[in-house]
């Protein structure tokens, strides 16, 4: 056996054992969510960034599990380049919703989950630090990721932002049901929602450019 083979047969394993527990995760802690409020529409817990960034980080989790399965069979590398973008959206996506929980110790921020539930510790550290772990796994498409490439890690809170704020905006999604105060356009100054727009864009860029570098450097490591 070449002796190359050990170190990628333990990291896929490793990367098998991370998706299980980010499955795992997700599902029980969304199930958990829609249960904990019988008396509510299960489609109002998804107006939640966390909820939404759980699903879709699951899915995502989902798919690279079937392309491993896949790359183990034939040897094969299949969408390997798209299945690493998709992570990196996803872990800095969960990266994003844990800082919801350090926002969450400043007084000016009304927006305030507690970690006392288990779908919220679940959704705010541990598939977080799950997610931001499978993807610093993923082997990089080439040695360097390019700037603009860096911006597809904007594709989940993007769409997010779109479907929240058109719901809000034709009446789908009542005012006592808006997730964030910054996404109250009716008791906040649009420049408020703008600068706190500004603010999460360009922390989740720069969030993506450390974590694609460690990535890059992790892979170096082990290439020589």
């Amino acid at each position: 056996m070449n002796p190359t083979h050990a170190p990628r047969r333990g990291r896929a394993k490793t990367g098998t054992a991370v998706s299980a527990l980010i499955l795992f995760f997700s599902a029980s802690s969304i199930l958990y969510a829609v249960l904990s409020n019988p008396n509510e529409n299960y489609f109002f817990e998804f107006r939640y960034m966390t909820v939404s960034g759980t699903a879709f980080t699951a899915i995502v989790t989902l798919i690279s599990l079937v392309t491993a399965l896949m790359r183990a069979k034939s040897q094969k590398a299949p969408f390997s380049r798209q299945i690493y973008y998709f992570k990196l959206c996803s872990a800095v996506t969960e990266c994003i919703i844990a800082v919801v929980i350090l926002l969450s110790l400043f007084p000016f921020v009304p927006d305030s989950p507690s970690l006392l539930s288990y779908d919220s510790f679940c959704m705010h550290v541990m598939i977080p630090t799950l997610a931001v772990v499978s993807f610093l796994l993923t082997p990089p498409p080439s040695a360097l990721v390019s700037p603009l490439m860096r911006l597809t890690c904007t594709w989940m809170i993007t769409l997010y932002a779109v479907v929240v704020i058109t719901l809000i905006v034709t009446g789908l999604i009542p005012q006592e049901k808006i997730p964030y105060s910054f996404l109250d356009f009716n008791t906040r100054p649009i420049n408020y929602s703008i600068y706190f727009g500004c603010f999460i864009y360009s922390f989740t860029y720069i969030i993506s450019v450390m974590l694609t570098d460690i990535n890059g450097r992790i892979a170096n490591r082990r290439s020589v």
